[in-house]
């Protein structure tokens, strides 16, 4: 699959360059853009003596932000060139969420840099009910506390092998429906702080990144389809994917990631799931993990509300801890760009030794404000 994308790669290279004069009106151009949310949060959870809960206050404020860099050109051809920079509006471990060029035309997309992979971009699953900073498929915000709980309190059904390590990754033209897409990704690492997953690469001039320390040779691709038919709109994916254990020894094993969602849409109403199974988290022979969502949401003019459910099941290493969430919530547009949305969530986590320290229930209601700009 290595030599197919670099040939790929190549070809699309090829025609670029053969596509006729490739002179640009004006050099890139950079806009600036973003978004700020903020919210106030209540909680109600289990807080007896060890338990996830306790000594934790009921309620507070939650805030996050991105400053966002956007910038293209389009040459005499119809190549588009851009680049995109996400900076973090708060110090962050990764003060640079995102960081990628990309060039487009005919021949598809291709996007060079710190950028998440075909499948996490190209997946569809369930629809948020009130807003993405919160949901329960990568939300921005998890308010409860569940210890040492193996599901580590984060359900997520989109693909994560590789995460926003540097990688290469291209897309096909949309035919018929479909679309394609394959990334590579040489080490999963990032310029981030140590400790952190993926590990960090130690910056620009640490030199090529080792092959012995953390997984590498990621090879991920996916594949969607979206449809029309009269008033319903379908959207499906599918994602696989698969690296190579570079730290060795025992109990270490190669890690594989695949994914299947979906979405129908019709009179105001989006119906969706996704599944996720990846087996060897982390490079550890036999922990697995499995996530799943399922939701329902209606809009009609500014006012949207919804319902979503969530399933974990996480290998604790000698058994299978278990994560069900739900939430219920809505929004309302305020006007272009402004977000005002609200929910209540509910949390059970099941620890597979019953070990109260990793178990804990919890009510979680939210109301606040996102402003795009």
């Amino acid at each position: 699959m290595k030599h197919l994308l670099y040939g790929t790669t190549a070809m699309v290279t090829a025609g670029i360059l053969m596509s006729g004069s490739a002179f640009a009106a004006d050099k890139v151009k950079m806009g600036v853009g973003g978004y700020m949310n903020a919210f106030f949060v209540v909680a109600d959870q289990d807080d007896g003596t060890g338990e996830p809960g306790a000594n934790r206050r009921e309620h507070g404020l939650s805030r996050e932000g991105e400053i966002i860099f956007n910038g293209k050109t389009t040459f005499d051809n119809g190549l588009q060139v851009g680049v995109q920079v996400q900076l973090e509006a708060e110090t962050c471990n990764d003060q640079i969420d995102e960081s990628f060029m990309w060039f487009s035309g005919s021949f598809g997309r291709v996007n060079i840099g710190s950028e998440n992979a075909a499948p996490y971009l190209m997946q569809y699953a369930s629809p948020t009910p009130s807003h993405w900073a919160h949901g329960l498929n990568s939300p921005n915000y998890m308010h409860v506390s569940v210890g040492a709980h193996a599901s580590g309190r984060f359900p997520t059904t989109r693909q994560l092998l590789a995460s926003d390590s540097e990688k290469l990754t291209y897309f096909t033209p949309r035919l018929a429906g479909f679309q394609f897409g394959v990334s590579y990704t040489p080490d999963r690492c990032e310029e981030a702080t140590a400790g952190s997953v993926p590990i960090a690469c130690g910056g620009s001039y640490a030199g090529l990144p080792s092959d012995t320390n953390d997984i590498g040779e990621i090879w991920e691709g996916a594949v969607n389809y979206i449809g029309n038919f009269s008033d319903v709109a379908v959207r499906l994916s599918a994602g696989y994917g698969f690296g190579e254990d570079e730290v060795g020894g025992a109990g270490r094993e190669d890690p594989t990631e695949w994914s299947v969602g979906g979405q129908v849409a019709f009179a105001g109403f989006t119906v969706g799931g996704a599944y996720k199974m990846r087996d060897n988290v982390e490079g550890g022979d036999g922990v697995d993990r499995t996530d799943a969502n399922i939701g329902l949401r209606y809009a009609t003019g500014p006012w949207g509300v919804g319902i979503q459910y969530a399933y974990v099941d996480a290998d604790s290493g000698t058994g299978s801890d278990e994560m069900d969430g739900y939430e219920v919530g809505g929004s309302y547009a305020l006007g272009p760009g402004v977000v005002l949305s609200a929910g209540v969530q509910y949390f059970d986590f099941q620890d597979d030794a019953n070990n109260p320290a990793n178990e804990n229930e919890a009510i979680i209601g939210f109301v606040g404000t996102h402003v795009a700009f």
